[in-house]
Order: C-alpha cells, then sequence, then structure tokens
C-alpha cells in the first residue's frame, strides 16, 4: 500500500470516528408515555362529564327576586344540585394554595385563556341588559356574580361559586318561551369552563402521581376549544353526498345577501350589496377552502407551537370576515382565539412548562402529542356537543318581522334588538310555529332557517340557481315542511304572545337611567342588525302601542334584484 493510500485510509478512519458517536439511529414514536398520557386525557375527560352533569340538569328558579336565592333554596333537595357542590367544595379546597392561574397549566401563558373565559362568563352573566320580560334588574345577583368573576380571576378556588351564578344567570334566557340563545352562544365557552373545573379537580392527582403528564390538562382545556371548530369543520364534509359538495356548491356569498335583508345594513345599501354579491363569487371557492383548512387541520393542532398559533390566527380571521359580510360578530370566540394566540406566541419560561422536565415527559407541540389529542378528540368530539353550524346558503330568505301599530295609526318596525338581551332569539325570527294550526297539522311550510339556510343536501340542490318567482314559489311548497315536531310547536305560541306583552308593558313602567347604564356596560351584541326601515318608521321605544303585527316575509335574490314571494301579517298580539 502506497503512502497516499495509507494516510488517505487513516483519513477516512478518523471521520468515521469523529462522525460516529454523533450517528445515531431515528427515534421511535415514545408509544408507551403516548398511551399514558391518553389515558390520563380519558381520566380528565370522565370527569368532565362529571362536572357537566349537574349544569344539565339545572331547575329552574323563581326570577321575580334574586335568582341566586331562589336557586339555593330550590334546590336543596335536588341531587344534581348536591354533586356540583361537592365537586365544587373539592376544587375550591385542592386549589386553595393557588393566588393565581398562571403556572395552572403547562405549556404556556395559559392563564391568558383561562382569564378569558372567566372574563366571558362574567360580563355576559352580570352586566347584560335590563331584562324587561321579568322586570327586575336583579342587581343583588350582579353584584355577586361581578364580585365571584373578579375573584376567580386572581383565584381558581372562586371558580365553582362563579359557575354557580353564571348558570342560573344564563337560565334566565329560557324561562320566556323562546330559543335558549345564551346556552347555545355560549356553547363552546361554557364548554370550556367545564373542562376548567375538570382539570382542576385533576392536577393535584396528576402532579403527584403522572407528573410527566401534566401537559394533558392544557390538551384538554384548549382541546374542548378546537372541537367546537373541527366538528362544523368535518360536518360541512359530511353535509353533502360526498365530501366536496358543500366545498363546491355552497353559494357563501348569499349569506351577505340574506343578512342583509336581515338588518344588517351598516355598510352598504340594497344597490351596494347587489354589487357586493357579484364581486365575491369569483372569491367563494377559495373563501370556502380557507373554513375547511382552518377548521380541518385543528385535528393536527399540537404538531407544532407555530403552526398551532397559525391556526388560531385563521380562526380569528375567519370570525373577523363574518362579522364584516355579515354582522355575526362571534366576539366571545374572537377573544379566545386572541388569548389563545398571546398564551402560546412566544416559547413558555422553565416556570410555565415544568413538566418537560420529568422522565418520560411529551413535549406539549410534538408528533407524539399531536397523535395522542387527535386520538384523544376522535374519541370524544361528539360528547362536546358541539354545534354543527353547516347548512348551505340559499338564494331564499324566510323571516319574521315585528311592527308596533300605535294608537294613532302609524305602524312601526321593532328592530330585534330592542329586545335584547333577546336580541338573538328575535334575530333569528324563527317562529314558524305562528302559523300553525289544527294542533300542528296544518300550517305554512317553511324550507330555510336562520340568514336562509337550507341543512339538506337534497333540498339545496334543487333549489340551487333558481331565479323565476313561481318557481321559487312551487319548490318551497314542494320542499318545505311544517318543522320538526309541529304538534309541539305550536304550543309555544301562548308563549310568545306572553313574552311580546310583558316585554311592551315592563318597557314603559322600567326604562330610565338604570337601564340605560346596563345597555352602555353589556356585551357586544352576538349580531348587529338595524331598522330596514327609515327612523320615522322604525319603533323606538314610544309609549302608546295598541297592537304588535308579525309579519312573514319570504324573498328571492335572483342575483340581480329581490322579489317577494310572500309578506303577510299572520298574528296581531294586542296589548292587554
Amino acid at each position: 500500500m502506497s503512502v497516499e493510500q495509507v494516510a488517505a485510509h487513516a483519513t477516512v478512519t478518523r471521520m468515521a470516528a469523529t462522525a460516529s458517536p454523533s450517528a445515531s439511529p431515528p427515534r421511535s414514536l415514545p408509544w408507551k408515555q403516548c398511551l399514558g398520557m391518553l389515558a390520563v386525557l380519558g381520566a380528565i375527560f370522565g370527569l368532565y362529564r362529571l362536572v357537566r352533569l349537574p349544569a344539565e340538569k339545572l331547575i329552574f328558579p323563581d326570577y321575580a327576586g334574586s335568582f341566586l336565592l331562589a336557586a339555593l333554596v330550590k334546590n336543596l333537595s335536588h341531587w344534581p344540585f348536591w354533586l356540583g357542590a361537592g365537586l365544587g367544595g373539592l376544587f375550591a379546597w385542592q386549589n386553595r394554595e393557588w393566588r393565581t392561574w398562571r403556572g395552572f397549566f403547562p405549556g404556556g401563558k395559559v392563564h391568558y385563556v383561562a382569564w378569558a373565559i372567566i372574563v366571558i362568563l362574567t360580563w355576559t352573566t352580570a352586566l347584560y341588559p335590563y331584562n324587561y320580560f321579568y322586570g327586575q334588574a336583579h342587581l343583588l345577583d350582579r353584584v355577586i356574580i361581578l364580585i365571584l368573576g373578579v375573584a376567580a380571576l386572581r383565584r381558581p378556588s372562586a371558580l365553582p361559586l362563579l359557575m354557580f351564578g353564571v348558570m342560573y344567570s344564563y337560565l334566565q334566557w329560557r324561562g320566556a318561551g323562546l330559543s335558549d340563545a345564551e346556552f347555545t352562544n355560549r356553547k363552546m365557552i361554557l364548554d370550556m369552563a367545564y373542562m376548567l373545573g375538570a382539570a382542576g379537580l385533576a392536577r393535584p392527582w396528576i402532579v403527584r402521581w403522572f407528573p410527566q403528564h401534566l401537559p394533558a390538562l392544557t390538551v384538554a382545556f384548549v382541546g374542548a376549544n378546537i372541537i367546537h371548530y373541527w366538528m362544523p369543520g368535518l360536518a360541512k364534509l359530511e353535509i353533502g353526498q360526498n365530501w366536496l359538495d358543500w366545498t363546491l356548491h355552497d353559494d357563501l356569498y348569499n349569506l351577505t345577501v340574506s343578512t342583509f335583508l336581515y338588518g344588517w345594513n351598516a355598510l352598504w345599501d340594497q344597490a351596494g350589496v347587489i354589487r357586493l354579491h357579484e364581486t365575491l363569487q369569483p372569491f367563494g371557492l377559495p373563501l370556502k377552502l380557507f373554513v375547511i383548512f382552518v377548521e380541518v387541520a385543528l385535528l393536527a393542532a399540537f404538531w407544532n407551537r407555530r403552526w398551532f398559533v397559525l391556526l388560531a390566527v385563521g380562526r380569528a380571521m375567519l370570525h373577523m370576515g363574518i362579522l364584516v359580510f355579515s354582522g355575526d360578530t362571534f366576539w366571545n370566540w374572537i377573544l379566545t382565539q386572541l388569548a389563545i394566540v398571546a398564551a402560546f406566541w412566544s416559547k413558555p419560561s422553565d416556570d410555565e412548562d415544568a413538566a418537560k422536565n420529568h422522565p418520560g415527559s411529551v413535549a406539549l407541540f410534538s408528533l407524539p402529542m399531536m397523535l395522542t389529542a387527535m386520538a384523544y378528540m376522535l374519541i370524544t368530539a361528539h360528547s362536546h356537543k358541539a354545534s354543527t353550524l353547516a347548512w348551505f346558503d340559499s338564494q331564499i330568505t324566510e323571516r319574521y318581522a315585528l311592527h308596533a301599530v300605535m294608537e294613532d295609526g302609524r305602524r312601526l318596525y321593532i328592530t330585534p334588538t330592542f329586545f335584547e338581551p333577546y336580541d338573538f332569539p328575535m334575530i333569528q325570527a324563527q317562529y314558524h310555529y305562528l302559523q300553525l294550526a289544527d294542533g300542528g297539522a296544518k300550517g305554512e311550510k317553511i324550507l330555510t332557517r336562520t340568514f336562509g339556510a337550507i341543512h339538506e343536501w337534497e333540498k339545496a340542490h334543487e333549489m340551487r340557481g333558481v331565479t323565476d318567482v313561481e318557481q321559487a314559489r312551487a319548490l318551497v311548497q314542494k320542499l318545505g315542511t311544517l318543522g320538526k315536531k309541529p304538534a309541539d310547536d305550536v304550543k309555544l305560541i301562548p308563549y310568545f304572545d306572553k313574552f311580546i306583552r310583558t316585554w311592551m308593558k315592563n318597557y314603559q313602567a322600567h326604562k330610565g337611567t338604570l337601564a340605560d347604564v346596563l345597555h352602555f356596560l353589556s356585551p357586544p351584541l352576538h349580531a348587529y342588525v338595524y331598522s330596514t326601515q327609515p327612523p320615522d318608521k322604525t319603533y323606538h321605544g314610544e309609549p302608546g302601542v295598541k297592537k304588535v303585527e308579525v309579519e312573514f316575509e319570504r324573498i328571492l335574490f335572483d342575483g340581480k334584484a329581490f322579489h317577494d314571494l310572500d309578506r303577510r301579517v299572520i298574528r296581531e298580539i294586542t296589548m292587554e
């Protein structure tokens, strides 16, 4: 062997020796740790279901006075109350030493998200507008909830008492005979609050026995938010005959037209919304692809921290776009997404991610955690009762408008927001039962729900593209129904009449400075609509209402103009 060959051989040998210490076989997934994490997540989910049980079996209290005191007295013989009290007491005792939410969840500044949930719950249950239906300001209850909310921001142990006040404040929206709008609107927020309670119950035991699995607390808490987006994304894929039907065949831009008819006219008039409809059509497919991506990709949210934050920003952008083009604010959802962005924007400090120092811990943002969280959400998603939020946007709008007929003969349009805090059910205006008769056997067939939504692919497919008035009328009669349970729905008519009469009477009796202050302090509306009539033909709370007329409107938009398919007064409610 030559000198050159010996030197070359020695060089290669040295390079191999130098490289060998850093060379390592590909790391396999830590299946044992992942399965352990999944088991802990399952235990937290079991506690979540237990925490949610008392909230699903509430007894309706008397709202003529203090509803918190009435609820407490009524629940003394109600076993779910004692289950909730026991869980709440255990939560408070276990977390009695905590003086802050900081560090409660590992992996980031997750206390921002906990604070956001508490602020939303407190704001919506302590500072809502004056409830004229009950003719009560409920000042004592509001002050108690406000104090508990402030305390819960600082001390986790105050959360159970706050939740007691929250649930019974929200319950008043069910007592009016209208839809339970607040429970529906706050479904995701309440779900995260239940999970916050479950995490607080589980945390001491995890710290003691499974400290390496502390990130499960963060996955369960934030996962409750993710599920309320992923489920609607999945529903959009499943609503048609195949997974592409919604993406390819939903006319998303019709939403803007329909919400304009409901009163979202702050940014454009009739000519403007028609031009906007035409402008938006080329962007329909990209917008729908963005919606699907933002919602469905969440199943893999825990893959990477930047990816996680990017998806949260996308969700906030989605809601902001909805606000601009429909007036639907989703303000509490936006606030939650911004809190999530702030929580995970930067890498956590050692204090915020103490779990990473435990042997066998799985990083919060990693492929193993992504797969574990994916399995957890696939198993538990349907138990969270997330709203599907999937439908086809049609060119037909069916709604009900209220008009006050004054003693001097004027007929004034009543803006739905006049009824805040019951503004959202009045905006939705799903009062098709007012047209039922003969115990629900007869009535007007209805095709759409709020904002022109059709929830069945077959009906939406047949109606899509129809612009002829007579053809549209015929299809409504062919495809429409009297409702899911007309025999039960017809029984709601007396409750609606009572609500209108009581509201109009109590408004005159209790309007004033206190009501104005509460209106000023109240949270944003779920959806913003304005009068569809000029100011001189709009009701502003004047006395002298003789009766309230309910007018049914069915309107077709053919792409260039609006056509009335039906417009008539279907009910008159006299003021007694």
